[in-house]
């Protein structure tokens, strides 16, 4: 491992990740899910004799959200504590190299096998959409697909600094669980209940929006559908107004950026500090 350790890591980890069952199972679902809305869209468009794919990205839009961020917990969640486990992550750090690069090695396979699910997916549904897609939906589908494979890996990434904090394989898979509860419903439940009672305006719905990497991902493809934010109602109108179209873009991919880098600073700042 004294050539590329990171890169070698990588690889080793994308081909474990790929021959999992759970793994192709999940990316069964996700391809037949992505199929299934395509066609339901699809048949919606054509009966009321519209063009576009409006209603095909607004459910993908929950679909590229949902799942591929519990897919990505589970895969970080289970990288390291599962080689600890095996005695795998001893015989790995044997090697002349950093634990840190062990992390960021990690990362990046089980990224990249997630990426190739993904592409799969979104592969055969944009296959689907072709027959009713006009040139205005590319920037649309761009945004979509480009922030499912933002909250993807920042769902690897923070699942990583979960397996390099814990000590066993279930711990890590649960935590992971319980993140993904209340990232993907439990903050919006939150919100739900305090509103009638405290008023957070715009911009505390901002802040409560980009301490979830979900919802970052979320409001980014629903922007995506219509850049003047009208998808979003008043408070995409709020967002056009204070930051400008590709302010509130770029502030939307630098907190998925900061989502997918500070969990990896944390692996790689606890995997030396952790017994093997």
């Amino acid at each position: 491992m004294t050539s590329g350790p990171t890169a070698v890591i990588a690889s080793w980890e994308y081909r474990n990740a790929v021959r999992a069952r759970w793994v192709l199972t999940m990316a069964v679902v996700f391809g037949l899910l992505c199929v299934t809305v395509t066609l339901l869209a699809f048949r919606t468009v054509r009966e009321l004799g519209l063009s576009g794919i409006g209603p095909a990205s607004a459910t993908l839009v929950n679909l590229g959200v949902l799942l591929p961020s519990l897919m990505g917990l589970l895969l970080g969640a289970g990288s390291l504590a599962g080689a600890r486990e095996q005695g795998l992550l001893a015989m790995i750090c044997a090697q002349p190299l950093r634990r840190s690069q062990v992390a960021v090695g990690a990362f990046l396979g089980l990224t990249a096998s997630l990426w190739t699910t993904l592409g799969v997916g979104f592969g055969v549904a944009m296959l689907i959409l072709s027959g009713v897609a006009r040139g205005a939906d590319v920037p649309a589908l761009v945004t979509l697909i480009g922030a499912t494979l933002g909250v993807a890996a920042a769902s690897v990434a923070i699942g990583v600094a979960v397996s390099s904090i814990v000590s066993s394989r279930v711990q890590a898979v649960a935590v992971a669980v319980g993140l993904w509860i209340v990232l993907s419903l439990g903050v919006d439940l939150a919100l739900a209940a305090l509103a009638p009672s405290v008023h957070m305006g715009p911009s505390g719905l901002l802040t409560a929006i980009l301490i979830n990497p979900l919802e970052s991902g979320r409001i980014l493809a629903l922007l995506g559908t219509n850049f003047e934010g009208t998808a979003l109602g008043p408070f995409g109108a709020y967002l056009i107004t204070t930051f400008g179209r590709w302010g509130t873009v770029g502030l939307l991919v630098a907190d998925l950026v900061a989502w997918t880098v500070g969990p990896l600073l944390l692996a790689r700042w606890a995997l030396p500090r952790k017994d093997l």
